[in-house]
């Protein structure tokens, strides 16, 4: 969350070349067994003019650099406002069926519930781990995690797509289309983007 606020702040009101960006994680191919480090992927995506497609893509790994460095770290102020949208959303969906019923699901495949064999005692674990989270959570925590999560150097993919028969600024050799893709923007897929 707080990255995607970041990218926002970045490629939407400093840059004004996009209006959104979405940054997804997926952990569902990890093992789920405790002592097993997870892995994943991290998605940012926007989609954006695709003449500025390659800046931006640019401007996304400079500032993934900058939070890693700490030159652009994370604040307090970030930490505090990311948190409170976070307790808005979980008071708006803790009283929605369709939320639990994924949330319980969810906890079913996770990897406390491979130890526990215990639905009720997965879900009561991840209330309280998720209230001690949030009761600590600082920048400090968020710049770690975000260099852990995408370290320096990991490997990654970026994914561009443009209307066929668009070539970018860069020349026909930086081209990649394929034939039946549509739309613009760029995308960041990997533990490094």
């Amino acid at each position: 969350r707080m990255l995607e606020t970041r990218l926002i702040e970045v490629l939407r009101f400093k840059r004004g070349q996009v209006y959104s960006v979405s940054v997804a994680d997926d952990l569902s191919h990890a093992p789920p067994h405790l002592g097993c480090r997870r892995s994943g992927t991290v998605s940012i995506g926007f989609e954006c003019d695709p003449a500025e497609a390659d800046e931006l893509i640019e401007a996304t790994t400079t500032e993934l650099s900058r939070l890693r460095s700490g030159e652009a770290a994370f604040t307090g102020e970030n930490a505090s406002a990311a948190l409170e949208q976070e307790r808005r959303e979980f008071e708006e969906m803790f009283h929605k069926n369709d939320w639990w019923a994924g949330t319980i699901l969810d906890m079913y495949f996770s990897r406390c519930h491979a130890v526990t064999g215990d639905i009720g005692a997965s879900v009561a674990l991840w209330w309280r781990i998720r209230a001690d989270v949030a009761g600590t959570f600082d920048s400090t925590q968020a710049s770690a995690t975000l260099r852990e999560v995408l370290p320096e150097g990991a490997t990654s993919a970026v994914v561009t797509m443009r209307p066929k028969g668009k070539v970018p600024q860069g020349g026909a050799e930086d081209q990649g289309d394929e034939e039946g893709e549509e739309g613009g923007g760029g995308e960041c897929r990997g533990p490094s983007c």
